[in-house]
């Protein structure tokens, strides 16, 4: 065969072709492999997710379900799939499917319970949901309402008393507990089977077959129990539900209201409940000058509830309610003549 430049040439072109090829086939070849390695392991992290939920007889509706998701997978951009945010959303939608319902959330206007996670600020973490008495929101789980029943208490407040701790109960969500103490010179739970009387200046309180004697001890705002602390009237709590509520309801207008008034035994009965209340609301028309360092001292060794504390229609006692209030993590309210709760942030700014 004769060899000439042109057979030369074109059988350079032909080796030149075969080259460009081979390399172009092995470049493919190795982004394939490249592809493989880093972006499929992404891709199948997702459908097993799908997986996981999907039952294990796989109908014709399963098998379309993952394809879908599949589908939307290989669509995302292969840098942002392998990126740490993607991870991060990942491993977020994730811890989402296995969360459990910690609580149940219900709003309500001022008065109603307003259901969310909280931190008691008077002590401990405490996780549950909230209440409201007279505007004053807290949360929880165990929430105490600890109302003035005296003599002083008028008509016109024991109304206005009774209309919010209506609202207030029936606000509750229904995986907390409550309980209701009226108090004066002596104590006893708003409960069914609870009663009192006078026997000369004592006061006699009856539960069942049992008694508790208070008797007065300097005057009408200073009130001594006969016997032990742990002897005190106790009770248990109550779950929310509507019997409960309005078994606690109707007996408001059946105790006849206290002589005297005594806040550090009130709140002497409300520490002594068995588990702690997280919340305790303390509402009073007024003090001769109780002191609240014993009060105090008794909320910082038995659980230390925050105390919501409420003047009722009165500035007496104010610096007392307030010290309550701010030393426990609550507020201090204090309700006009209109019924309208007004809170005090400096105890000063109400005289």
């Amino acid at each position: 065969m004769l060899i000439t430049d042109t057979t030369v040439k074109e059988k350079n072109g032909e080796k030149k072709t075969i080259a460009i090829a081979v390399a172009v086939a092995l470049h493919a070849f190795l982004a394939i492999i490249f592809i493989v390695i880093t972006v499929v392991p992404e891709l199948r992290d997702e459908p097993e997710l799908v997986a996981k939920v999907v039952s294990s007889q796989r109908s014709e509706a399963s098998k379309v379900e993952k394809k879908t998701v599949v589908k939307q997978v290989q669509q995302v951009n292969p840098t942002t799939a392998a990126s740490p945010i993607a991870k991060m959303m990942r491993a977020n939608a994730a811890a989402k499917m296995v969360a459990p319902s910690v609580s149940k959330v219900s709003d309500g206007p001022i008065g109603l319970g307003e259901g969310e996670f909280g931190v008691g600020m008077g002590g401990e973490t405490k996780m549950g949901s909230g209440a409201s008495f007279f505007g004053s929101r807290s949360t929880g789980r165990r929430f105490l309402f600890v109302l003035d029943h005296s003599a002083s208490m008028t008509p016109s407040r024991l109304e206005l008393r009774d209309n919010e701790l209506k609202k207030a109960l029936y606000g509750l969500p229904k995986e907390v507990q409550y309980q209701v103490i009226l108090f004066g010179g002596g104590a006893l739970f708003a409960e069914p089977g609870w009663s009192s009387k006078r026997i000369g200046d004592d006061l006699e309180v009856s539960h069942r077959n049992k008694r508790y004697l208070f008797t007065p001890f300097r005057g009408d705002t200073d009130w001594k129990f006969k016997g032990e602390d742990r002897d005190l009237p106790r009770s248990r709590w109550l779950n929310v539900t509507r019997t409960n509520i309005n078994n606690s309801l109707s007996m408001l207008p059946k105790i006849e209201e206290f002589y005297g008034t005594d806040w550090s035994i009130a709140l002497q009965v409300a520490h002594q409940m068995e588990p702690s209340p997280d919340v305790i609301y303390f509402m009073s028309d007024g003090t001769g000058g109780n002191a609240t360092r014993p009060i105090l001292e008794v909320n910082r060794k038995l659980g230390r509830p925050v105390i919501n504390t409420f003047a009722m229609q009165t500035t007496n006692g104010a610096k007392q309610f307030f010290e309550i209030a701010n030393k426990t993590g609550g507020e201090f309210m204090i309700i006009d003549g209109s019924g309208k709760p007004n809170k005090v942030t400096d105890p000063d700014e109400v005289f």
